[in-house]
This record gives structure tokens, C-alpha cells and sequence, in this order.
């Protein structure tokens, strides 16, 4: 309901966007990708950086699996009439995922392989593969198309589901319905965290990573706020159209809102969206095509991003330990080989449940510890000085900022900095950890929650790999930081890569 959202846009303002600003300020600051600034910051943090960048690793694994999942959506919009029209759950559990009816009595491991996954995994490799290989101008372009698309189509599927039956009790659930105590649980504060978190990418090392190939006179503050809000507004204005369905699907079977939207799982989005197709009338086919494509065109701009960012990091680790760089299509193919190799898990017929634990206990609970750790790097061996004159003066001879930018509102900035970061990463990590022992995640077997504890324990081990180190920081004294000091006006540079 409208807590949900309440706690989403509260998460953004004090700890995503925060998050995301400060890496933005750190990469362009440093020009380096994740491993090298940690390094960089204190070799102690070696480990930490090896830690983010297999996290990001395992979570691109399955993200690519999740966009895969689109390519039998677009090949069956084909069909006429649309296979799911009888029943579109199940045709996502059945048709698509192929999976156990029954997890406790199952034959033994996680199945065959489906080929129509493994074929539409390779194919989302190799679209990853092939956009980066190519060079920034192709990315760009196809990063156009990508961005652009979506918006016109989701504005299209607010409109039409609008008008159906059922979809504004949906609405309203989703932005009328407030419950003032459901913000007293913590639950729901760790679920609009975990999203904000997944959606705007901080504590990935993306940030750090591409605001490192910005000019040195960039405006990192306004590419932030830019980012930040379009990023929030498309989902925000997207949940309209999702409700909407969901309230058209209760209200086709008979059911309340809140029952059906708490039944959908990680494919509710897929379901609500195959649902929808019908009321397009003799242009279903059409839509339905257009639609999944824009879920994979989604999907890719975050691939996209993710990816990039793990070919930096192998290039520059590479660097770090006097190997030569090697090409950019030769890291990428070794990256993307990887990624697809390790993603074909998740094509099993028990896969998607694979993906649903892995994403839990790697994707949530050791995303919001990565969070908190890099917040306590930032204030102990970084420093609210160093950021805020970094940022200033990165920003000093721009247009209208003859003396820089100052990080804005300050006294909150400073709060986030000093306070809301760490304090509600750390607090929701241990609740969420907390809630785990006390109730098994999804009421999986055994072995598949073994693993996901497993996982989450190898993950945690590895931010403790170097913390035993002593060296000092390899930053200089502020007072004799070059980058920082008050230098001649530049020309303004162009816009961030």
C-alpha cells in the first residue's frame, strides 16, 4: 500500500541517493574503477573491493536470467491467440519456468537445463557482450534506444489499464491506502531499501566506476539529481499500471487486491503484463510484443551498466598487479562467458527458486552490508572535508559556479553521511538477518536455504580477507591535495560517459 511508498521515497532520500552521490563524487575523485579506489582509500580495504565486485559478479549472473526471461514472452506475443490467456500464472510457473509442482518431492537436484532459457540466456550474453565489445559510441546509441522506449510504452500501459475493470480499487490501494502502522514494521522498510537499493545501484561500485571516465570538471552533484529522479519517477509512474492490472486481476477472480498482489512472486511483473495484453483488443499482439521488449530493453540498460563495470574492474586489477590490459572485446568475451556459464544454474527447473534464494541472501542481505561497510570506509578514511571540497572543487569555473558547488542541502547531506547511511544499512541487514534465522526464507527445502547461508557466510569472509592490514591511506593530507586545491578556470567539460 501508500507505506510502502512512503518508506521507498523515505529509503531514497536518506540513504540511496546519498549513497549514489557520494560514490559519483569518490570515482570522479579518484578516476579509478571499485578495487583500485578501495586500495586507494586504505589497503585495508582490498578485500572489500574483491568482495563488491563478486557480489555485483553473482547478481549479474542472475539479472541476466531475469531478462532472458522476456525473449519467450516476445517469441510467444507471436501466437494468435496469446498462449496465457486461460491462465497467465499458470503459463509463467508452468510453460516458461517448467517447475517442480512439488520441491519436497522431487527427484534429486535442480533438473535439466531447459533449452529454450539456455538459448534465451545466450542470447542476452550476447547482446551484452556484443554492446560493450563494440565501444561507448554503440552503447550509446543502443543506451538511447533502451532508456527511451520504455518511457513511451509505460506511460501507453498506465493509460490503457487505467480503464479496466478492478483497477482503480488497485490504485488505490497502491497510493490510498495508508496505514500509518505499517511503517512501524520493519519488514517493510527493509523490502523499499532492498528496492531503491537494486534500482539506483549504489554499493555495486557502478557509480564509482563510470563517474571515473568523467571529465575532471564534471558536475557529478547534477548528473546525480538527474539520475535520481527519473530513476524514481519510472517507478513510481509505473506502479500505477502494475496495480491497475493487479486490480483487474482481483477483480476477475473474485479475490481482494491485497491477496492477489501478495501471491504474485519475483514473476508478478510478468504475469501482470501477459495479463494486460488482452484488453489491447485486435492489437494485443502487437502490444504484447512491444511491451516484453520493453522489459528486456530495461533489463539490458542495467546489463549494460553492470557489466561494464566488471570488465573495469578485471582491467584495472589486472593493471594493479602488472599484468598488460587486455583488449576490450577479449575482457568483456571472458567476462560474458562467465556470466552465461554460471547463469545456466538458473535455467534448471529449479532454477527460478535458485535465483529467488540467491537474490535474497546475496542481492539483499549482503547488498545492504556492502552498503553499511562502504558507508564506514567513506566517513573514517575518506572524510566529509575531502568529499564535500572534492565535489566543490570538481564543480568551480562550471556555468553559474564561480566558486564550485557545495553539497546540497548540507545539513542533511552531513546527516545521510554521518547517520542515516550506516545506521539503517546495518539496522535492516541485521533485521533482515535476524528474521531469517527465526523464520526460513520462502519455506524452501533445507539444502537450498544451506546454500543461500552458505553463500551469504563465503561472502562475508571475503570482506575480512585484508582488514588486518596497517598501511596508511594513500590519499595525500587534504591541505596538500592537488586535486583539491583553488586552480584557474578550465573549460567545462562534456557529459559524463
Amino acid at each position: 500500500g501508500t507505506a510502502a511508498l512512503v518508506a521507498y521515497l523515505v529509503c531514497a532520500v536518506l540513504v540511496s541517493v546519498p549513497l549514489f552521490l557520494y560514490e559519483l563524487i569518490i570515482g570522479q575523485y579518484t578516476g579509478l574503477s571499485t578495487i583500485p579506489t578501495y586500495t586507494k582509500i586504505r589497503p585495508r580495504w582490498l578485500s572489500f573491493g574483491f568482495a563488491q565486485a563478486l557480489m555485483l559478479f553473482l547478481v549479474q549472473s542472475y539479472f541476466s536470467m531475469i531478462i532472458a526471461y522476456t525473449l519467450p514472452y516476445i517469441a510467444a506475443s507471436c501466437q494468435d491467440p496469446l498462449p496465457w490467456l486461460d491462465n497467465s500464472e499458470e503459463y509463467w510457473t508452468g510453460t516458461v519456468l517448467n517447475k517442480f509442482d512439488d520441491l519436497d518431492n522431487k527427484p534429486p537436484g535442480l533438473g535439466p537445463i531447459q533449452p529454450k532459457l539456455a538459448l534465451s540466456l545466450f542470447i542476452v550474453c550476447c547482446i551484452t557482450y556484443f554492446s560493450i565489445a563494440f565501444g561507448k559510441h554503440i552503447l550509446a546509441k543502443i543506451t538511447y534506444v533502451t532508456v527511451i522506449m520504455p518511457v513511451i510504452l509505460i506511460v501507453i500501459f498506465v493509460i490503457r489499464t487505467a480503464f479496466l475493470p478492478g483497477a482503480l480499487a488497485g490504485i488505490n490501494f497502491y497510493i490510498g491506502k495508508f496505514e500509518g502502522k505499517e511503517l512501524l514494521k520493519l519488514e517493510v522498510w527493509a523490502t523499499a531499501l532492498s528496492q531503491i537499493l537494486f534500482s539506483l545501484s549504489p554499493g555495486f561500485g557502478t557509480a564509482i566506476t563510470y563517474s571515473s571516465y568523467a571529465k575532471p570538471k564534471e558536475d557529478v552533484f547534477k548528473i546525480c539529481m538527474y539520475v535520481a529522479i527519473t530513476n524514481s519517477l519510472f517507478s513510481i509512474i509505473g506502479g500505477f499500471g502494475i496495480f491497475a492490472m493487479v486490480g483487474n486481476m482481483a477483480y476477475v477472480d473474485g479475490v481482494s487486491v491485497e491477496d492477489k498482489a501478495s501471491t504474485g512472486g519475483p514473476g508478478l511483473a510478468f504475469i501482470v503484463i501477459a495479463s494486460s495484453m488482452e484488453s489491447f483488443g485486435v492489437f494485443r499482439n502487437l502490444m504484447s510484443v512491444l511491451f516484453f521488449v520493453m522489459l528486456l530493453a530495461l533489463g539490458l540498460d542495467s546489463a549494460f551498466a553492470w557489466t561494464e563495470t566488471l570488465v573495469s574492474i578485471l582491467d584495472d586489477t589486472m593493471a594493479m598487479r602488472g599484468y598488460a590490459r587486455l583488449p576490450t572485446w577479449k575482457s568483456a568475451l571472458l567476462v560474458s562467458t562467465a556470466l552465461f556459464l554460471l547463469g545456466l544454474v538458473y535455467t534448471t527447473r529449479m532454477g527460478n527458486e535458485v535465483l529467488d534464494v540467491v537474490d535474497h541472501y546475496v542481492g539483499v542481505v549482503f547488498l545492504l552490508v556492502v552498503c553499511f561497510v562502504e558507508s564506514i570506509i567513506f566517513n573514517m578514511d575518506f572524510g566529509w572535508e575531502r568529499l564535500s571540497r572534492a565535489l566543490q572543487s570538481a564543480t568551480r569555473g562550471l556555468e553559474g559556479l564561480p566558486e564550485g558547488r557545495s553539497l546540497f542541502p548540507k545539513y542533511l547531506c552531513r546527516f545521510d553521511f554521518h547517520f542515516t547511511v550506516p545506521v539503517m544499512t546495518f539496522g535492516l541487514a541485521l533485521h533482515t538477518f535476524v528474521g531469517d534465522l527465526q523464520t526460513p526464507y520462502g519455506g524452501y527445502p533445507s539444502g537450498l536455504l544451506a546454500f543461500g547461508w552458505t553463500l551469504l557466510g563465503l561472502f562475508f569472509a571475503t570482506l575480512f580477507v585484508t582488514m588486518w592490514k596497517t598501511e596508511p591511506s594513500q590519499l595525500p593530507p587534504i591541505e596538500d591535495d592537488e586535486k583539491l586545491k583553488v586552480v584557474e578556470d578550465r573549460p567545462k567539460a562534456g557529459i559524463l560517459a
